[in-house]
């Protein structure tokens, strides 16, 4: 596989894993506050639910790119 072809996989990795993560983090954090009953005052909790989206968005991203790499590995074997 060519050098260009495992970065371009690379990036479609780091961007669909980026957008599946940031919807498992709207979802997480929808639900954390449901759960936790977080405060409506001062939108706090959209706070609350950008922060667990940072956190899904950041996580999607690595586990994309891990995924796109051993894909990659594989292909070129």
């Amino acid at each position: 596989m060519t050098l260009a072809r495992r970065l371009g996989l690379a990036a479609l990795g780091i961007a669909l894993g980026s957008a599946a993560g940031g919807g498992a983090g709207l979802l997480a954090g929808l639900a954390y506050i449901e759960i936790a009953s977080t405060s409506g005052f001062e939108g706090y909790s959209g706070f609350v639910v950008a922060f667990w989206m940072l956190g899904g968005v950041t996580l999607g991203m690595i586990l994309g790119l891990v995924v796109a790499y051993r894909f990659a590995r594989k292909r070129s074997t």
